[in-house]
């Protein structure tokens, strides 16, 4: 099933009902000629002229950020712009004309599904493709892609190159490690994390990296000497922006190396970040 997603840059919030705002979503949803009911990973599933889910994640995140009064326009125009979009299809045939439209997203692990374009991107992330328009971000399905004259590879290889060709993130040094926040008006700030390089000097070590929402990443070259404390910042910046969203992806920290993100599986003890001992056997061997 093909999903939508509205371009939407509201800052970010505080608190909220789950129960009425999903009740604003069945009926915007019936308003549009829509049933509307609750499915798995937190979503709505809206079935009517065509089928599609609205992430209910991320629009609470949305909801956080503006007054309880004006949920109701919140939902409205989220949730029918999204109708608006799937009722008004994008015509897909035409490759060459399709091809500038075309991105390279990041998204959670449990976004896959059967007939979704995509590959594994990190340990809890896909890499999927994307149509781009001024409105919405449509997923790519197979159905899409069928008469498509390009291999999978090459097609990921024009949805990064679309990204790249966005410009660059806006890169903010927040403290005395060197840790970079690399974000922007973009639901691809992720997919940066492939041209890391850019931004900062990796070394011979690679770097400590997080990715905890669509349009912000964080990341910093690894030193001994500050690579622990490195990793807690980093850790805490992406457990605050994985839970404030709008747009959440991973609250995890990565390796960043030869162009491969790895999974660092840390723990908390006594309130302290614990690295895996693996990793941290690497950094006592560092000059």
């Amino acid at each position: 099933m093909t999903t939508f997603e509205r371009r939407d840059h509201r800052p970010a919030p505080a608190g909220g009902d789950d129960r009425a705002l999903d009740s604003l979503v069945v009926l915007v949803a019936e308003s549009h000629g829509y049933g509307c009911r609750p499915v798995q990973n937190d979503a709505m599933l809206l079935d009517g002229p065509q089928r599609l889910h609205i992430g209910m994640r991320n629009l609470r995140q949305l909801a956080r950020q503006v007054p309880r009064d004006d949920w109701p326009a919140l939902v409205a125009d989220h949730v029918g712009t999204i109708i608006t979009a799937i009722e008004e299809p994008l015509d897909l045939r035409d490759f060459p004309l399709v091809r500038g439209l075309l991105r390279a997203r990041v998204y959670p692990a449990e976004a896959r599904t059967g007939r979704l374009i995509c590959r594994p991107f990190a340990p809890g992330l896909i890499e999927a493709i994307v149509a781009d328009t001024p409105t919405t971000v449509r997923t790519i399905v197979t159905d899409d892609a069928m008469t498509w004259p390009v291999t999978a590879d090459e097609l990921f290889a024009v949805g990064r190159d679309g990204v790249r060709a966005d410009g660059p993130l806006e890169c903010d040094v927040i403290d005395d490690t060197g840790i970079r926040v690399l974000e922007g008006q973009t639901f691809y700030a992720a997919t940066h994390l492939l041209w890391l390089d850019a931004y900062l000097d990796p070394g011979p070590y690679g770097a400590l990296a997080v990715a905890p929402t669509r349009s912000a990443i964080a990341a910093c070259a690894i030193r001994k000497n500050t690579a622990l404390v490195t990793a807690e910042r980093l850790h805490a910046f992406a457990r605050n922006a994985y839970d404030e969203g709008p747009g959440s992806l991973t609250p995890e920290l990565f390796w960043v190396r030869n162009g491969t993100l790895t999974l660092l599986e840390t723990r908390s003890v006594g309130g302290r970040l614990v690295l895996p001992a693996d990793f941290l056997r690497f950094l006592d061997g560092l000059p």
